[in-house]
């Protein structure tokens, strides 16, 4: 099961980086700036239970996201608040579309039905691992 779910991590991954590369991104980092745009503030601490990354890898991600100029961080108080800037706000419908070619290319690859199973499978067994 190990090697099998690493070669599926990786070509998947592979998929997701290609299209999102477009942007300069990898499937992180937009998946990351659309929870972002979607919960205007959040902190890193929600983003890392969400994204089921480190809290030193949403840290990474934020700050290459703020590079791009996409997020920006305030303080507020103790706490870290991630909002998105104009220009992360406008990339927003073209990461969406990404995200549906992204769909519909593994539907093509692997039948709409049995991505969806496999999603679901795949979600459980790594809340039941992790």
């Amino acid at each position: 099961m190990l090697f099998s779910a690493n070669a599926l991590s990786r070509a998947i991954t592979a998929i997701g980086d290609e299209e999102f590369g477009r942007f300069g991104l990898c499937y992180s980092h937009a998946y990351m700036l659309c929870e972002v745009v979607g919960q205007p503030g959040i902190t890193p601490s929600e983003l890392s239970e969400t994204l089921y990354l480190t809290p030193s890898t949403i840290t990474r991600l934020v700050e290459k996201l703020e590079q791009k100029q996409l997020v920006r961080r305030e303080s507020e108080g103790k706490k870290t608040l991630i909002y998105p800037t104009s220009e992360g706000i406008a990339l927003q419908p073209e990461i969406a579309e990404a995200w549906d070619r992204v769909g519909k290319h593994y539907s093509e690859l692997i039948g709409e039905t049995d991505v969806c199973r496999l999603t679901q499978q795949v979600f459980k067994a790594a809340q039941a691992l992790g």
